[in-house]
């Protein structure tokens, strides 16, 4: 009996290692998404001149899921609600928070720049998508060399922790 609860702390132990490190590669991965969707938005907004709706639903499809989500559903309820888009904008973010591993300063990168939507000319609105893409580039690089450095620590150290606790059961 207490080598089963052995072996069911080191699993569980080496189980929430390797979440920990799936959760650093996803929001790497999250940010490059999201980073690739706001290129295509700022591609069909200014050299397409397509509506913000329809090129939300354009972008929507082009990237993966969850950013797509995000998209598809602001889209969506820009098309239902009688609010202007950076209204739309703040309550899609907060519907799909939980969707994202985004930390908050990412979250607010993408507040501030739903804040210019639909209320400037063209040109600063390629400016903000632009000084967007620059934030979320530097973020997706520090991702990028987090999950480097941590990755394969955080899946040693769940299952160095479950074999520690075993250990100290013993």
């Amino acid at each position: 009996m207490k080598l089963i609860g052995i072996v069911f702390i080191v699993l569980a132990s080496t189980a929430i290692g390797w979440e920990w490190a799936r959760r650093l590669r996803l929001r790497t991965k999250q940010l490059k998404d999201i980073r690739v969707a706001l290129e295509a938005l700022e591609t069909e907004m200014v050299y397409g001149l397509t509506p913000l709706e329809e090129a939300c639903r354009r972008v929507a499809s082009q990237v993966r899921e969850p950013v797509g989500t995000l998209f598809r559903t602001f889209a969506d309820d820009l098309n239902k609600e009688d609010k202007l888009a950076p209204e739309v904008w703040a309550d899609t973010l907060a519907k799909v928070k939980r969707l994202l591993e985004f930390k908050q300063g990412e979250w607010d990168v993408l507040a501030q720049f739903g804040r210019t939507l639909g209320r400037q000319d063209l040109d600063n609105q390629r400016k903000h998508l632009r000084l967007a893409l620059v934030y979320l580039e530097q973020q997706e690089n520090d991702a990028r060399e987090n999950q480097k450095k941590h990755e394969s620590m955080y899946k040693s150290l769940g299952f160095l922790c479950g074999i520690l606790l075993a250990l100290i059961m013993i």
